[in-house]
């Protein structure tokens, strides 16, 4: 069965769309005046209403084309013809705009929407181009000269001839940008943003970190893409929107207006901005305090979170804003490295057993359940994140870090997170980065951290000679410090632990082995060999074939018939032995039997 056609469905959406207009619900309009259009398609109030609700949602070539569609339906008008010149005005088009105002102004003089848009477009025009933009091309000269000079003396426009074609291509390399760099066009795109958006410019931002919001992504699959699809939308129209006002009134003539204010208004900034870097000062102090506070009582895990909070402090300050950021940022990061070395540090309180899973606790190695207090333990700075994404953020960090001490820090993280992901020769790779960097500043601090971040990965892979070479060096350079005794004596006893044997668990490295050799065989040849290799588990140790390579073992110095012998069994293997003639008794009559 057909649905039956809504009876006077032309007026009834229409009229809801006109109502959801003037609620600024355009969404909503749109869409009753689409659905009026499918029912009647030649209707000009249904055009002339559907070309103001996509003017009001920037989305002028929808409303230019429906404008136009209205004239051609009947060409005088009025209505039409402003919809027009306003679609026109909104696609940037202001010299267009003005000439369809002023023909529409010498037909209709009230109500003034003609004269109103003439006035507009040409107040913008003078504004991009006259009067109120001023002397543009002076002011920007050393600007204009410095971007000839990075583009050379050829014309971007201009058809080169390449001599030299290569067969291999070559892809284009984008320059990154540097700390700096990046901040200054983070904080021009918001100083845009606020001065063409106003209040909705914080809208923007809140959109733009949602966008990147792990939160989300969640099970529910079509809630996240619908929730997506909104967030991109609305990005979509505010940023379309910002363009818009933007190529009314550029960015020039806000400057030039800036300039003409008052000295009062000079004065005023002035006195802000020395306040506000008198609280940017006392600020940073106050964190730094608290940092060193943490450092003395040995509490690392709060040390860490204060860090933290002070780096989000300094992130949204500027040189401008905040002189000394450079010497802030080096105090802390200072801090963090001495936090990160004082966890390296026996306890005379433990036993010596604490004190090796203290050790084994730090380097990486397994421990067990601690049978008493541990205070390195206890005060670890655990981040409960995606090692992954943690991984990621350090490593877009680093590209546009520019602060010695920073860069320790952020290589040693990165090493530290490379070494808890088993990725050690990439962790080695960034932990001699953070001793190189910390050698060229003098820090001794942040290289011992690097040292130990070696020390780590090479005790996991059991590397006991690297780690004794690490440990001498390190002991050398542990000199330089004011008291040493404390880094030597975890030296030492890490030294101590290198030396001896562990007797590792190899099952997890066999059924990995076995996993690898069974994915490069044919299906058939995989599950026999899978078979086999059950089998082969049931074996012992000492009979079974070696999967993993291994050394030679030493030739055992014991008896044949010793080495042969398996506990449990109180028969010795070997070759079968007949058993000796029972003694027979000189006496006839009378034998000994075997009770």
């Amino acid at each position: 069965m057909e649905e039956k056609q809504l009876y006077g469905a032309l007026t009834v959406y229409r009229e809801r769309g006109a109502y959801l207009r003037r609620l600024e619900q355009f969404e909503k309009a749109k869409a009753a005046y689409d659905e009026a259009y499918n029912n009647v398609s030649d209707d000009v109030r249904l055009l002339i209403g559907r070309s103001q609700v996509c003017a009001d949602a920037v989305q002028p070539a929808q409303a230019y084309s429906d404008a136009e569609l209205a004239l051609k339906l009947e060409p005088h008008n009025m209505n039409a013809r402003n919809m027009q010149a306003r679609a026109m005005y909104t696609m940037s088009d202001f010299e267009r705009s003005v000439v369809m105002n002023y023909r529409g102004a010498r037909h209709r003089r009230q109500p003034p929407y003609f004269i109103e848009g003439i006035n507009q477009g040409l107040e913008t025009i003078q504004d991009c181009i006259g009067v109120n933009a001023g002397t543009v091309m002076l002011d920007f000269l050393p600007l204009i000269k410095q971007m000839e000079a990075r583009a050379g003396s050829f014309d971007d426009d201009e058809p080169r001839k390449q001599l030299h074609v290569s067969r291999i291509p070559k892809p284009e390399r984008k320059k990154k940008l540097t700390q700096m760099e990046a901040r200054k066009h983070l904080t021009l795109a918001r100083v845009l943003a606020m001065k063409y958006l106003g209040p909705m410019a914080y809208d923007k931002f809140f959109l733009q970190g949602l966008t990147e919001d792990e939160r989300l992504k969640s099970a529910n699959s079509a809630g996240s893409i619908a929730l997506k699809t909104i967030v991109n939308e609305a990005l979509r129209s505010l940023s379309k929107r910002q363009d818009m006002l933007r190529s009314q009134r550029p960015y020039y003539t806000i400057k030039l207006a800036e300039k003409a204010e008052s000295k009062h208004q000079d004065k005023y900034k002035e006195a802000v901005l020395i306040k506000e870097r008198e609280i940017g000062a006392r600020t940073s102090e106050r964190l730094l305090k608290q940092i060193e506070k943490s450092l003395r009582e040995n509490r690392i895990m709060d040390l860490i979170a204060q860090a933290e909070r002070m780096q989000m402090f300094l992130d949204v300050k500027t040189p401008r804003t905040l002189p000394d950021k450079e010497t802030y940022t080096d105090r802390l990061y200072r801090a963090v490295g001495e936090g990160y070395l004082a966890q390296h540090r026996l306890s005379y309180t433990l036993s010596e057993r604490g004190n090796r899973r203290r050790i084994a606790f730090l380097m990486g190695l397994p421990v067990g359940r601690p049978k008493s207090f541990d205070s390195v333990m206890a005060n670890y700075p655990y981040k409960f994140i995606d090692i992954k994404q943690a991984t990621a953020k350090v490593k877009a960090t680093l590209e546009m870090c520019e602060n010695s001490t920073m860069k320790c820090w952020l290589m040693y993280e990165l090493a530290r997170l490379l070494c808890t992901q088993k990725n050690y020769a990439l962790a080695k790779f960034y932990a001699k980065r953070c001793q190189r960097e910390a050698q060229e500043i003098s820090n001794v601090t942040w290289w011992l951290n690097g040292c130990f971040v070696l020390m780590s990965g090479d005790m996991q892979q059991g590397n006991s000679n690297e780690v004794r070479i690490q440990v001498v060096e390190a002991y050398e350079f542990s000199k330089k410090m004011q008291d040493p005794e404390r880094v030597q004596a975890f030296l030492a006893k890490c030294a101590e632990m290198a030396a001896e044997t562990v007797t590792a668990d190899e099952r997890k490295a066999i059924i990995q082995r076995e996993r690898q050799i069974v994915s490069v065989m044919d299906e058939g040849q995989a599950v026999e060999t899978q078979v086999l290799f059950k089998r082969m588990s049931t074996v012992p140790p000492g009979r079974r074939f070696a999967v993993l390579p291994r050394k030679p073992e030493a030739v055992a110095t014991q008896a044949e018939r010793k080495r042969r012998r398996q506990r449990g069994l109180s028969v010795i293997p070997g070759p079968e032995r007949t058993l000796p003639p029972s003694p027979k008794s000189d006496t006839l009559g009378f034998q000994i039997f075997d009770l």
